[in-house]
Parts: structure tokens; sequence; C-alpha cells
């Protein structure tokens, strides 16, 4: 059986794409709109603006919406359209302690300055199909809440801090650069400093980053940590005001931060927690939590364990990268195909081994051994 080439044109193309669409639109419900996605989805955009890149809440919706819930899809759509933008300005560092936190939790300590706050989560309570939801339930159940206005929200200290005022936390090597390196821009070169291993640790397919750092947690690593905490909030973005030289802020960007420490006392003469960190964009608490992880392994800096070797992780949790090797094996491959299947042919052919797999020789093969007789024969 011979394999050749074959063509395909641009009408087939178009049809396939107008096919695709098709499937979006093909039922009798509402097309689903963008406000939608943005308001009711927002796990979802979140995962999608986090891997893309670039905070645009509305955006990662319309790329959403155009992937049909394909989250991977609809961050290379973000990349592809933040390749096409200009960058007016950079903003300034901002403090994480800035954070105006809608959810902060520290399996760490029972009683933190601010206190536990619990925000909007599911994560106490059974997991069980809600019926409801399918009637369309959209009841608001706090209506009967007695709030009151509790004036300006409070800035949290981070825990972390607690444990750097009595020295108890190792403080990672800083990078011997002057300015962060731009990984958006200028590909990471092995070995990466911190920066660029956060920042493509960031951008990393949130499947990937939560199981490689499943796999330290596993065993296959050596990095168990103790989350100090887990947070939920805004954070400002502020850039330099170009008349008065003054920072202001312009708008607000929802992020998830991690923070983990990892005891490392048998390892060192002055005991100390190491420390792990994890930022992402939008709501993604389990992305987050994977990036600690890994950014605590990879400072071990050893060839031993997967999620320790920061080579082969960045290489492996970059959705873009996985996505389109995966995908490009739905490509043509006749050529390749059709040499890989010559060459096994002739091997075949040296070996002169049969169709069955057996080998083809002028002797007479030897009569099976007759079995012993029994009564029944």
């Amino acid at each position: 059986m011979g394999y050749v080439a074959v063509t395909a044109g641009e009408e087939l193309i178009e049809r396939a794409e107008k096919l695709f669409e098709k499937q979006r639109i093909d039922d009798d419900s509402d097309d689903i709109g963008v406000d939608q996605i943005e308001g009711q989805l927002g796990r979802l955009t979140a995962q999608a603006m986090s891997e893309g890149g670039l905070y645009a809440p509305r955006l990662a919706a319309l790329a959403v919406k155009q992937a049909q819930g394909d989250t991977v899809e609809s961050a290379f759509l973000l990349r592809a359209y933040r390749s096409t933008l200009e960058r007016f300005d950079e903003t300034a560092t901002v403090d994480p302690g800035e954070m105006i936190a809608s959810r902060r939790v520290s399996p760490a300590f029972k009683d933190v300055p601010g206190g536990q706050i619990l925000g909007a989560t599911k994560d106490y309570t059974q997991r069980l199909l809600d019926f409801d939801l399918a009637a369309g339930d959209s009841e608001d159940p706090t209506t009967e809440w007695d709030l009151d206005d509790e004036g300006d929200p409070e800035r949290l200290t981070n825990v972390t801090e607690l444990l750097r005022e009595e020295g108890l936390l190792h403080e990672p090597d800083e990078p011997e650069v002057d300015e962060p390196n731009d990984t958006t821009r200028e590909s990471v070169t092995h070995p990466p400093e911190r920066d660029e291993v956060l920042q493509e640790l960031a951008r990393g397919e949130t499947g990937a980053v939560t199981a490689l750092g499943y796999s330290a947690l596993r065993g296959y690593g050596q990095v168990h940590p103790t989350l100090a905490e887990v947070r939920v909030g805004r954070l400002p973005v502020q850039i330099e005001h170009p008349y008065t030289g003054e920072e202001v802020t312009v708008t607000y960007t929802e992020v998830t931060e991690s923070e983990a420490v990892v005891p490392v006392y048998e390892k060192r003469e002055d005991p100390q927690f190491a420390f792990g960190y994890g930022l992402t964009f939008g709501r993604n608490e389990r992305k987050a939590i994977g990036m600690t992880i890994l950014d605590a392994s990879i400072q071990l800096d050893s060839d031993d364990e997967p999620a320790e070797n920061a080579e082969f992780v960045l290489d492996t949790v970059d959705g873009m990268d996985s996505f389109g090797f995966i995908e490009h094996l739905k490509l043509p491959h006749y050529v390749t195909f059709q040499s890989i299947l010559d060459r096994i042919r002739s091997i075949r052919e040296r070996k002169g081994l049969s169709e069955g797999g057996r080998v083809e020789t002028d002797e007479q093969p030897a009569d099976p051994a007759v079995a012993g007789t029994s009564d029944d024969d």
C-alpha cells in the first residue's frame, strides 16, 4: 500500500473553519454573550489571561468564546493579540502588601494579623452537583445579609513578613541583573535567573504547573511546603505621571498570590525556611500554589528530580509550546511516514521476515512434538 501527498485547496480549509464556527451556534439556545462569559465564567477567563500573559478580562472572554472554551487556544489568541500592541510605558513595581484582599487563608498560622478571610469559596463544603443551576436559578443567596459599610478595606501584612522579622526565612538569591529580563521579548537562556523562572511559571499552562508541582509532593522531589498564605485580591497598577513624575494608580488587576515555606534545618548550619512564591492573574489558586512549589524546587538546582530542573520545567509548562508541538501531529506527515515505512520494510526484508513475523528459510520446520496419548484418544 502506497501513501501519496494529498493537496487541500483554500476553499476546503475555509469550509472547515466555517464548520467549526457552526458547531458553536448549531443548537436552539441563545448565542452566549461575551458579558456572560466575563461575568459568570471568571475562573475560565482568569486561566486564559494568566497563560496568555495579558490582563484583559473582556478580551479573555471573547477569546474563550472564539475558542469554544479551550483555555490553551484562548491563551494563544490573547498572546497573538498582545504581540500586536504597542508598549507605551512600564508600571512601577508594586508591593504585594498593597493588595486589597477579598480572600486570604493561612494554613500555617491560625491567628494572623488581619485574620483569616474565607471570601467566596466552596472549599469547605461537599462537592455535589447543584441541579438548581440547570433550572436557571439566579437568586442572590446573600440578599438578606445585614452588611454594614466598614469603610476602606484593610491592607494585610504578608504572613512571611512575620518570619522575616525573626530571621527565620532564607531569602532566595538575587538575580545578577540590573533590570529584570522580559521573557515575552527575549527568550530564556539556561540557567535562567529567578525573575525569568517566575515569569515563565506565571504564564505556564495551569495543568502542567499543577502536575509538576504535584510530582514534587508525590515523592519525585524534596519540597513539601507549608503554605504561609494564599491570597486573592486586587493590586494597583501604577505608572509615573508624565508631568508631575509622581506615581499614580490607573487601574487594578485581580491576582492570586501564594507564599510557602520549606524547612531546610537539616541542611544548613543556620536553620531557616526556604521560600517559594507564586502570582497569577485572576483567581487561580491551584496554579499559584503549584507555581510556589516549583519555585522552591527549582531553587534546589538539581538534575535528580524533574521538578528541580529549571530547564525541564520551563520547557515543559509553557502551554503554547506543548500546544503547538502536540497539535502539529495532526498536520500531514506523508513524506516522513513514507520514509519510515520504507525503512522498516527494508529492515524486515533483510532479516527475511514474512508478513506473519516468521523468518523465511529453506529448511522444513521440525515436526511438532507429539503430546502423550491419553485414554480419551
